[in-house]
């Protein structure tokens, strides 16, 4: 966050303080995206590693515990949901997101199992990626089909997302999807990332899926 930026967040907060109103409002910061400044040598936000699909939320407002983190698996479209049950208000018919005020007040840890990430520039489909548990599965068909690999990660042992070219030791701090010891995993999660596109009306699919 810039300078300007603390700076003016400082006089809002201070604002809300003068007018008795910050104990009864809540406060949300976040970003739209992340950003690769060199990791896995990118630069940019076109990709779907954790350094770009992870952004910063931060909540404080009444009935929330200061300094306490949560996983969430949360978009940002449930941001809307959430600020209408924390103003008693309806819900909007179109809106797709769904609460995480559960979260915000520590009664769960998370508000969905699964996490679907989707980048379609440049050539189709592009890539695709989803989250289940510690695991997570990116695939690519880019450059009009010269690019095709699928990515197998374990978040908890490998958080990072290190490849082979970083050479780790650990076996684990890799990219598993053609270690025959992830297999069964690996098919899971192809599994999985299909009915996530199936079920999120995706109109394109990778070369070695079902047409």
């Amino acid at each position: 966050m810039s300078r300007t930026k603390r700076i003016q967040r400082s006089v809002e907060l201070k604002k809300l303080e003068e007018r008795g109103a910050l104990e009864n409002t809540y406060v949300i910061y976040t970003a739209e995206l992340g950003m690769a400044s060199g990791r896995h040598v990118l630069q940019g936000k076109q990709i779907l590693y954790v350094h770009t699909w992870r952004v910063p939320y931060i909540v404080s407002g009444p009935g929330i515990e200061g300094g306490r983190r949560a996983q969430g698996n949360i978009y940002l479209l449930d941001t809307l949901s959430t600020i209408c049950e924390l103003a008693g208000v309806e819900v909007p018919s179109t809106n797709e997101g769904i609460s995480f005020a559960p979260v915000l007040f520590g009664e769960e840890e998370t508000v969905r199992e699964t996490l679907y990430g989707v980048y379609c520039g440049g050539t189709k489909p592009g890539m695709r990626s989803v989250r289940h548990g510690d695991w997570k599965l990116i695939k690519y068909d880019v450059l009009a089909g010269a690019v095709r690999e699928t990515q197998l990660f374990n978040l908890a042992e490998n958080p990072y997302e290190f490849l082979p070219e970083h050479g780790k030791e650990d076996a684990m701090l890799t990219n598993l999807a053609e270690d025959p010891a992830h297999a069964e995993k690996r098919k899971e999660l192809e599994a999985l990332l299909l009915s996530e596109m199936e079920r999120l009306h995706d109109p394109y699919r990778f070369w070695d899926q079902e047409k």
